[in-house]
């Protein structure tokens, strides 16, 4: 699997266990989806390292401990999560610069 793709993959399962931390499904596919960036891509300490009203940084390190940022739309990456469990009010924040850490 490609590494953005599994980014963007665990990205989406991350939003999900934020939404629903009881879900043990989508923290198993959390799981699943970092054991892959861990174990084909070489990657570790991965983050919701902030938002604003487009895009979700995510930052991550790599095998040669250099910390990097990408970021993902953010309405493509709560899809699956209101799709799942509707449009949640916090989904759509007044404030640009809310950032998140996990």
């Amino acid at each position: 699997m490609r590494m953005t793709d599994t980014l963007f993959y665990w990205l989406q399962t991350k939003l999900m266990t934020e939404r629903r931390p009881d879900d043990e499904a989508a923290r198993e596919s959390l799981r699943y989806f970092a054991q892959i960036l861990s174990e084909d891509h070489g990657l570790d300490a991965l983050e919701v390292a902030s938002r604003d009203r487009s895009k979700i940084y995510v930052s991550y390190r790599d095998k040669e401990l250099s910390v990097h940022t990408v970021w993902f739309d953010r309405e493509a990456a709560e899809q699956l999560g209101n799709d799942l469990y509707g449009v949640a009010a916090e989904d759509h924040p007044d404030d640009d610069d809310s950032e998140v850490t996990s």
